[in-house]
């Protein structure tokens, strides 16, 4: 049996994402329950979803660390609103939605 995770997705929703600038303006959505996200110098950017379902899992490739922001008013971990987290690159980071739609709890796990 191959060594695995269970993070509580039981779909195969793949989406694969480039990063766009280091703002939330412009930035795409990670809309699919398991993100590829390619970032590169400047071009790093991308929003987390309201009323996510379940986790959403971002997993970040390309040589630069993502930045990813809240849905407008959320916060990550019960921090500053509308402030971003910065995932490594080559890493994994698991974003768990709280039940008022817009505050994620985040999790990075170690760079693969």
């Amino acid at each position: 049996m191959p060594n695995s995770i269970q993070i509580g997705r039981t779909d195969n929703d793949l989406a694969a994402v480039t990063g766009v600038g280091t703002a939330r303006t412009g930035s795409p959505l990670l809309g699919g329950g398991i993100n590829v996200l390619t970032s590169t110098a400047g071009q790093t950017a991308a929003t987390l979803p309201a009323n996510a379902s379940g986790p959403i899992v971002v997993r970040v490739t390309g040589g630069t660390a993502a930045t990813i922001f809240p849905p407008v008013g959320g916060a990550f971990n019960g921090g500053t609103a509308d402030a971003n987290v910065s995932v490594a690159s080559a890493a994994i980071a698991v974003f768990y939605p709280h039940p008022n739609g817009i505050d994620y709890t985040a999790v990075e796990l170690t760079a693969a």
